[in-house]
Parts: structure tokens; sequence; C-alpha cells
């Protein structure tokens, strides 16, 4: 049987995600959103100039 692709939130007793693991995505997450931003604002920048 397949697993699902989204997983709901852990439950009371299930056991925690090891911290570094949680950093990894912290700091994806981080460099993916200061791209976005970064796209964004030199796409703007393009237009204007």
């Amino acid at each position: 049987m397949r697993r699902p692709i989204i997983e709901g939130p852990p439950g009371p007793g299930d056991p925690k995600q090891p911290l570094g693991k949680s950093l990894i995505w912290f700091a994806a997450l981080w460099v993916g959103g200061l791209a976005a931003v970064a796209a964004v604002a030199y796409a703007l920048r393009a237009l204007i100039l």
C-alpha cells in the first residue's frame, strides 16, 4: 500500500522530527522565499527601467 502524499500533523504520542531535518527545511524555505522576492524585485525593476 502506498503512503499518502500529504500527511496530517503528528499525533500527541508521535516522536518529533530531528532538529537537523527541521533546520534544513527552514533554511530551504528561507532561501526559496529570498529567491522569489529577488526575482519579483528584479522583474519589476526591469519593467520600470
